[in-house]
């Protein structure tokens, strides 16, 4: 669960100010698309932390912006060769369409560390090659993925010698692999399947039926959670009332997706689809049960 606190709030705040300068009114409103509300007086009790962290605000032109930041990164002589890998790997990979946003990226986290440090690495990364041929591998299975599926098309993979097709395909990492997490288009689930286990890739004509046949979680979320609430991926908000908000999300597995609405406790209800209704009671009286045993 992502707690949307006064310390979350500060921090986008200062992320907003040290990327570019912004009025009282645009922090207000970029902070409230973002399902944050504050007022003005809140705004300069937020100010006030920036400053005494040690960070310089300063307004000009009727907007603030951030002179000077306090703080620097402690980064170690891996931390420095490893982001110059990074870059370096990345362009290998890629190509050099992505140099400049590679570049732009490292550059912001070298404004608070010693840019020195990191360019004494990139030289010896120019003669840099791979022990492996696994990345180009997956560089290859990632490129048809993302080509063969643009515009929600279906595509048709062979998965440990099993025909299947899938559709909005996204890429996740964890656990040491490469998973896609993709729209089974026979079960009508998001499932994980690890790009390793891909054998085959093909384009199709047809289009995917997510959005007639996907099952979606309808939720309210009232009071104050409902003021602060962030969308997760993929999720929107489909209703808004006067003290509550209905979210829809058919994108996230559903028992994670269960899980995280539970810890909202009574600010939050789902409202479908029926099989979500009843899934979510079990679980209910399943944690009503564990906690009457303990006690």
């Amino acid at each position: 669960m992502r707690k949307i606190d006064a310390s979350y709030r500060i921090m986008k705040i200062f992320k907003m100010l040290y990327n570019n300068p912004l009025s009282i009114g645009e922090i207000i409103k970029a902070l409230g698309e973002d399902n944050i509300f504050i007022n003005k007086e809140t705004l300069a009790k937020y100010f006030k932390t920036i400053r005494e962290s040690g960070c310089i605000l300063q307004k000009r032109n009727g907007k603030f912006y951030m002179e000077n930041i306090s703080f620097t990164l402690d980064l170690t002589q891996s931390d420095y060769y490893y982001l110059a890998a990074f870059v370096d790997l990345g362009i290998k990979l890629y190509g050099e369409s992505v140099q400049s946003d590679l570049k732009n990226a490292v550059m912001k986290i070298l404004s608070l560390a010693d840019k020195n440090k990191y360019e004494n690495y990139t030289p010896k990364l120019m003669d840099f090659s791979f022990d492996s041929s696994i990345p180009f591998i997956f560089k290859e299975k990632i490129s048809k993925l993302i080509k063969y599926g643009y515009g929600n098309s279906k595509i048709k993979i062979v998965y440990n010698g099993e025909k299947r097709y899938i559709s909005h395909v996204t890429f996740k990492y964890f656990d040491s692999a490469v998973y896609i997490h993709a729209f089974d288009e026979q079960s009508k689930k998001y499932e994980l399947l690890l790009l390793n286990d891909i054998d085959e890739i093909y384009s199709t004509p047809e289009i995917s039926s997510r959005c007639t046949f996907a099952p979606s979680t309808v939720f309210e979320l009232k009071g104050r959670l409902a003021k602060s609430y962030t969308l997760y991926e993929h999720e929107r908000i489909i209703e808004t009332k006067e003290n509550s908000i209905v979210v829809s999300n058919n994108f996230e597995n559903k028992t994670q997706l269960y899980k995280r609405l539970l810890r909202y406790g009574t600010l939050c209800k789902i409202i479908s689809s029926k099989e979500d209704v009843e899934n979510f009671k079990r679980m209910l009286a399943a944690v009503e049960k564990t906690l009457s045993d303990v006690s």
